[in-house]
């Protein structure tokens, strides 16, 4: 989780932007910083998401090699005391023991004798036979399935390598997320009342008791978001008093009872695909072309989210929350 004022060690306060030269100015290079601090939060979120995933993986997969190789080692054994058999057999031959039909013939006494060698012997040929068969039949599956467990082991490995290498890659964008965070809160404190105003936007008018009551997890979750009203933003923050944009939404649907993904680009994965002529309260609502910002649909036009630092959860029209990408029913 990212605080706007935490900033990691040794990282050089001096590193904020020279001061715009206008209000405009000002106020541009602030949303450009959120936007860009914004899209790195989310990266960070959905890059934590993936490593634990592939950790979880490589637990499975390894813990699978493992039971095949303990499955290969017992049919090994049995093919042991099965080749002990046949062993047995080879050597009571060439010590003249009556191991053969032929040999059985000569040597019988009676036709029941002759019988009854025949008879043994063929039990115990066709016995050894079907033991080694099987064991072998075993045993190359066991060891087939060593080799997939071991390769998926290696895939998996090799992806929480991937991972690692994602992780340190977007930890330095994390870092960069806090240098960011230092400039924003630079530029904020900066800004005149006049500044404030225009970053924060007109107030719009929103009666909450237009939102049909119900217990269904959509209405509950409009219900819960539209109670943290007026509550800061802050990077990666998933309630209750403090959240971001994809984190709100997290929080309100868990306040019904329901996961949904943790990021917006995630959120824009999830769900059912609703058109825009078709929205209802409890929806998510995507921003921008690459998914780094999501309201929620509350009813009448109003969209609740979570915007960006400076600014305090609000209910906007619908595209004064950003450029309309698509929305989701969960």
């Amino acid at each position: 989780m990212i605080a706007a004022s935490t900033v990691f060690a040794g990282a050089p306060v001096s590193a904020a932007p020279a001061a715009p030269r206008s209000a405009d100015q000002l106020l541009t290079k602030y949303r450009g910083l959120s936007i860009d601090a914004e899209k790195t939060a989310e990266a960070m979120k959905a890059a934590q998401v993936e490593y634990a995933k592939q950790r979880g993986i490589v637990r499975t997969e390894r813990a699978k090699a493992k039971e095949a190789a303990a499955k290969v080692d017992s049919m090994k054994e049995r093919m042991a005391v099965a080749q002990k058999r046949v062993d047995a057999i080879a050597r009571a031959g060439f010590r003249g023991a009556r191991v053969n039909r032929l040999y059985a013939m000569l040597v019988s006494d009676s036709p029941q004798n002759l019988l009854d060698t025949m008879s043994g012997l063929e039990v115990m040929s066709r016995q050894s036979a079907a033991d080694l068969r099987a064991v072998v039949k075993v045993a190359s599956e066991a060891k087939a399935a060593e080799a997939d467990a071991k390769q998926t082991a290696d895939a998996a490995t090799k992806a929480i390598a991937d991972s690692e290498k994602t992780r340190g890659q977007l930890q330095a964008k994390q870092a960069d997320l806090q240098l960011k965070a230092v400039q924003i809160r630079a530029i904020y404190q900066s800004m005149t009342g006049k500044q404030l105003a225009a970053l924060r936007g007109p107030k719009y008018t929103f009666d909450a008791k237009a939102v049909p009551k119900g217990t269904s997890p959509e209405l509950v979750a409009v219900q819960a978001a539209i109670s943290r009203i007026g509550d800061p933003y802050v990077w990666g923050a998933t309630g209750p008093n403090t959240f971001d944009c994809s984190g709100l939404m997290l929080w309100a649907y868990k306040e019904a009872g329901r996961t949904i993904p943790r990021t917006s680009e995630a959120q824009l994965g999830g769900g059912k695909p609703v058109d825009r002529d078709d929205l209802k309260p409890g929806d998510l609502i995507i921003y921008y072309p690459d998914a780094h910002h999501v309201g929620m649909y509350v009813g009448d036009g109003y969209v609740i989210h979570a915007s960006t630092f400076g600014v305090p959860v609000a209910v906007v029209p619908i595209d004064k929350a950003g450029p309309y990408n698509s929305a989701r029913r969960y």
